[in-house]
């Protein structure tokens, strides 16, 4: 039987949807030494119908290679990619196929352009789906430059010091370039649990470059020599912040001294110190010192030495002993921020009646201070913005300013637990136009009326608007606050309830309270707590807290 009897009966059961039997009678064809294109062709046709693309692309491949010239091969190729989601191949198969074919033969000019759009759209579809894919699944930061991320971890450091034990363990990658990198562990904080360990792991990592060193209050004695062994390798040099309770700074400061790095002190800008018995023997190293920002507790009289050193402070914070105020605050009068805490002030040998003018004081806080006058009478801030008196009951009156008129750029003003009376807070009141926050807690006697002259009904005003960007109060633990005073607060600030100015021009000139706390009042009416919170944006009204209310019970 010739080759050719197998090929035609192929092509009659292939017409006829015999697949199969055409398949068999190919093969046979083929078997009996055809190597004409149109069997490949053929062959490639039947299983292309039985879904054998890869068979039949080899078949193509066959046709492609017998017959260069002809088209069938390319075409054939083109639409077996497509159907294997092969669409450049596709493509590249269907250009070669147009190449070929007659340029009157339209219809198989159609066919092809229309299977190239459909493989083309293809590749757009694969191509936006690979896009989705790689914007979920792809690591950008894995393409930054070390230096890059490194300088970006620098900066989460910089806001917060303990991002750095998250940062490291995020990935493999970002763990290798946090250890890898010394300036993020410049900030080493020491506590009672495993200090030695930590103090070994973060020297390690900072190569030794610590500037930030702080000491929590419970590190236990015993631990003391092992901590300064592993500090006593520090580069002190860079040492710019340091912070540890009394007895284990002289315990640093005798490290130091066996060192031979005692300057150390002076060019240290932050410095933290709590009980330190002694200290007047460190005094000496603190010569032309570069302090910016001191904290020291239990202060002793023997302490007033530093004055004579430290004369570049922006903030100073004293807490708990005995301090003469003026040789302090005469020797730093570029202080910004000022607070005084649980402290008795020493009576001044001039009899009290110097002053000392600091321009640049923004923050004053003052808390459980005897003889605040001691301080408010030596004080000129025409600058200051902030001012605290809380917990100060032993002097007749906390408000009473000599240089209130100074206090023209008060932003916020907070007292509470304080002897004080309403002609005087109305005295600070007036004289602070720009005044945004206002909190008087835990005082008697003395709110309603200054609510009154605030809302401009108090009988003995003149009429003037005061507090006009008044937008925050706290009124908390007041207990005999009515309920009409804080509604006037709130009712003559709305805008749709100020007077229209005389040329008609649009209400509006006082700002609008955009939070009122009003906890601890049990004056307050309950029916009234719905209109409060429809008219301010932050509203409070808690009569008790659950602890207080279990004692009523």
């Amino acid at each position: 039987m010739s080759w050719k009897a197998s090929f035609q009966q192929g092509v009659f059961n292939f017409r006829r949807n015999k697949h199969s039997e055409a398949l068999v009678l190919f093969d046979e064809a083929i078997s009996l030494g055809c190597d004409s294109f149109i069997v490949y062709d053929s062959r490639a046709a039947v299983h292309e119908k039985l879904g054998n693309n890869k068979a039949a692309l080899l078949d193509a491949k066959k046709v492609v290679d017998t017959a260069p010239d002809r088209w069938q091969g390319y075409a054939r190729s083109a639409r077996l990619f497509h159907a294997l989601n092969k669409d450049e191949a596709a493509i590249k198969m269907i250009d070669l196929a147009l190449e070929r074919i007659k340029s009157d033969d339209t219809q198989r000019h159609q066919e092809l352009n229309a299977l190239k759009s459909q493989a083309t759209n293809a590749l757009k579809a694969a191509d936006e789906r690979r896009r989705a894919r790689i914007a979920k699944t792809a690591y950008h930061i894995g393409k930054l430059p070390v230096e890059i991320f490194s300088e970006i971890l620098g900066l989460v450091v910089a806001t917060d010091h303990a991002q750095i034990l998250k940062l490291s363990h995020v990935c493999k990658h970002w763990r290798g370039i946090a250890i890898k990198t010394p300036s993020l562990w410049q900030t080493l904080v020491v506590s009672k649990n495993r200090p030695t360990r930590k103090v070994r792991l973060w020297m390690e990592r900072a190569q030794t470059r610590i500037s930030d060193l702080s000491f929590h209050h419970n590190i236990s004695e015993m631990d003391w020599p092992s901590i300064l062994s592993e500090l006593s390798s520090l580069s002190w040099c860079g040492l710019r912040s340091l912070a540890a309770p009394g007895s284990l700074f002289s315990r640093l400061y005798d490290l130091l001294h066996q060192l031979s790095k005692t300057e150390v002190l002076s060019r240290l800008e932050h410095l933290d110190v709590t009980g330190c018995p002694g200290f007047e023997r460190f005094l000496p190293d603190f010569e032309a010192s570069r302090l910016d920002t001191l904290k020291v507790a239990n202060v002793t009289p023997s302490m007033g030495g530093l004055w004579s050193r430290v004369r570049q402070l922006r903030t100073m914070t004293v807490e708990a002993g005995w301090i003469e105020i003026l040789p302090a605050l005469t020797a730093n009068q570029s202080l910004e921020n000022l607070v005084l805490s649980d402290l008795v002030s020493i009576p001044m040998e001039s009899g009290g009646d110097d002053c000392v003018e600091l321009s640049d004081l923004q923050c004053l806080k003052l808390f459980s201070i005897a003889s605040v006058s001691m301080i408010t009478r030596t004080i000129v801030a025409p600058n200051l913005q902030v001012l605290h008196l809380f917990s100060i009951s032993h002097s007749s009156d906390v408000l009473e300013f000599p240089h209130a008129n100074s206090l023209r750029a008060l932003r916020e003003l907070r007292i509470g637990s304080c002897t004080t009376t309403a002609r005087s807070l109305n005295v600070i009141i007036a004289g602070a136009p720009l005044l945004e926050t206002l909190q008087i807690s835990g005082i008697q006697g003395i709110v309603n009326e200054v609510l009154d002259f605030i809302c401009g009904t108090h009988p003995n005003d003149q009429h003037q608007d005061v507090c006009t960007f008044l937008r925050h109060v706290d009124l908390s633990s007041c207990g005999d606050l009515l309920t009409r005073n804080a509604y006037s607060l709130v009712k003559t600030r709305l805008r749709t309830d100020q007077p229209a100015t005389e040329d008609g021009g649009q209400p509006g000139c006082r700002a609008e309270i955009e939070s009122l706390r009003l906890d601890g009042c049990p004056l307050i009416e309950a029916e009234m707590l719905p209109w409060f919170r429809g008219k301010v944006k932050v509203f409070s009204c808690v009569y008790m807290t659950k602890k207080e209310g279990r004692q009523r019970r």
